[in-house]
């Protein structure tokens, strides 16, 4: 006789390690079920995700201008947590910008080259042996 395979559900509420990961997913849902409800309408959207790590209340959000919006809310937003976590005394807010929408890291370039022998003939009037090494290395010419 062949066993019947267990749903996922069943394997996630039975397995103790699962079970405990799974209730914590469901604290920090409530949790930010909790705060989205404090917030104005277009605030609350881009609160993507809310988690307490000891007296700290970790907020996630979609982009810088969000993160700075909820910071203006901090007061209000540890009022309303602590009744989840009573020992609240600091709201971190941290930005998870897709990928998509991530700026690209443009590349270093050189100097222009009369931009850089500007630099290295400053760099040759220089006592200063450490500010004279870094003005060379700037201009490009520390090996000439």
């Amino acid at each position: 006789m062949t066993k019947k395979p267990r749903t996922v559900s069943n394997v996630v509420t039975n397995s103790e390690q699962l079970g405990h990961l799974a209730r914590m997913l469901q604290q920090q849902q409530s949790l930010l079920e909790q705060i989205r409800r404090l917030l104005p309408a277009p605030l609350g959207q881009h609160c993507i995700h809310a988690r307490i790590s000891g007296a700290r209340l970790i907020l996630h959000t979609d982009s810088p201008v969000w993160g700075t919006r909820l910071r203006f809310h901090a007061p209000q937003i540890l009022q309303a947590a602590r009744d989840q976590a009573p020992n609240l005394s600091k709201l971190d807010v941290r930005i998870h910008l897709s990928s998509n929408i991530r700026p690209a890291r443009k590349p270093l370039g050189s100097l222009p080259e009369k931009t850089a022998t500007l630099v290295s003939q400053l760099a040759d009037s220089i006592d200063d042996e450490a500010i004279r090494a870094a003005l060379k290395r700037l201009s490009g010419t520390s090996n000439r």
